[in-house]
């Protein structure tokens, strides 16, 4: 039978993606295809960030369920995990969440066998998180159209921010031991990908189930030969001055920072129960540029969080214009039910939270272009992912967009480039080889 795999939200998703994707193919019974319409079966694995990732969800699956009534349409991840039978409300037949993974080939399986019974089967398979529950490993063979690969090292979050499920919808901070590790991206690289990226819930607590640090991931993947790491995300207070100076060592780790600020607001962070002030958040990341040369650092912001005045988020804008960030992924202060923030009265208006996107939005334009300037001149190693237009383009170390005109294959090679000017929408710039 054929099935297809629709993924929402972050490289985590993705990663387990693939990797239900090879158990599928694995079995011989199933095989991968590119659309929904002529599937069997229709995995969606679902994200609960915000209330707009649920809705996206849903919303799917009503379409999928209109252009293929007969498909067996799995709904899996983080949304199931957190609203469990509910989500049968998606009109979904199988409703897996985030534990046993791997169980996702005996879920369909039983569907099938049972339909024979019932034509209203459904399956339900979501169990809690459990207090020693450990790293489940799974691993995809390879990413058949990525020259980068994604590469779960961690699952869990015990930070519990006032405004965020993750941690009831991924539980405890489990980590995939090192030598696992070394395995893994060892496979990834003799698969042909020339970059891994780290990814998990929250890779700053890797290892505290284990008793070491994200440098013991990063060093075991430099071992297994990759020529370019990659850092997913990771919070600012959860990276050492120690760990910085120890991370700046190892060969292969690419100068791009992506680590969430959310607000520019001491009062604010304070009350999304975030551990760290703007001072302390502006002095690493000054450390990070001051140890890893042409560094970038991209993160996200909240606006119209419960509370927020005009004053905090004229704070916030004030802030990441003294930061400097390459990128800015602005979201409004989404209401998630169970979460502390949820029950804040002081809720802002949602026209004031679309002014307050928009604004910063434009600002976050000004500074990404600002540092796309900075950039012409200087020579940077890109891994060329694709050609169109007469155009080979890729991503530096620090993760800046190049094209470079050439009728040249690229693709999956690094090669130097000299960075020569910055298109006029301020999204990449252009450069020559050599």
């Amino acid at each position: 039978m054929n099935f297809f795999i629709y993924t929402f939200g972050c490289k985590t998703n993705t990663y387990e993606s693939e990797s239900m994707s090879r158990l599928l193919s694995e079995t011989g019974r199933y095989r991968a295809v590119s659309d929904y319409v002529s599937a069997d079966v229709v995995i969606v694995n679902s994200c609960m960030v915000t209330g707009e990732s649920e809705k996206k969800a849903a919303k799917l699956i009503r379409r999928i369920r209109r252009e293929n009534e007969k498909a067996c349409i799995v709904l899996c991840g983080c949304m199931p995990q957190v609203i469990g039978e509910a989500a049968f409300g998606t009109g979904a037949d199988v409703i897996c969440g985030n534990t046993k993974r791997a169980d996702i080939v005996k879920a369909v399986d039983s569907y099938f066998e049972k339909k024979t019974i019932s034509r209203d089967m459904k399956i339900f398979r979501v169990e809690p998180h459990l207090k020693d529950e450990t790293f489940e490993l799974l691993a995809p063979d390879r990413y058949k159209n990525l020259t980068r690969a994604n590469l779960k090292i961690e699952d869990g979050c015990e930070c519990f921010c006032s405004y965020c499920v993750i941690p009831f919808a991924r539980g405890r901070v489990r980590s995939m031991p090192p030598e696992d590790v070394f395995k893994v991206a060892g496979d990834l690289v003799n698969s042909g990908h020339r970059e891994i990226v780290l990814t998990g819930i929250n890779i700053g607590m890797y290892g505290k189930d284990l008793g070491l640090s994200i440098c013991d991931a990063v060093k075991a993947v430099s071992e297994a030969g990759a020529e370019r790491i990659r850092l997913g995300s990771i919070e600012i207070d959860l990276i050492s001055d120690a760990a910085i100076e120890e991370l700046s060592r190892i060969p292969g780790l690419c100068p791009h920072f992506h680590t969430s600020l959310q607000s520019g607001s001491a009062k604010i962070l304070k009350r999304m129960n975030r551990r760290y002030d703007p001072e302390e958040y502006m002095r690493k990341i000054g450390l990070l540029r001051s140890s890893f040369a042409n560094a970038s650092v991209t993160t996200d912001v909240i606006v119209g969080f419960p509370g927020e005045t005009e004053e905090d988020f004229n704070d916030t804008v004030e802030f990441v214009r003294r930061a400097g960030f390459f990128r800015i992924h602005v979201f409004p202060y989404s209401k998630r039910n169970g979460t502390a923030a949820a029950g804040f009265k002081d809720q802002i208006p949602v026209e004031i939270k679309k002014q307050r996107v928009a604004a910063l939005e434009e600002v976050a334009a000004e500074l990404k272009k600002n540092f796309l300037t900075g950039q012409v001149g200087k020579t940077v190693n890109v891994l060329f992912e694709r050609s169109s237009g007469g155009f080979a383009r890729g991503h530096s170390e620090n993760y800046v967009e190049v094209r470079v005109r050439t009728e040249e294959d690229l693709k999956n090679r690094i090669v130097s480039v000299t960075v020569s000017g910055v298109d006029s929408s301020g999204d990449f710039v252009y450069g020559n080889i050599g």
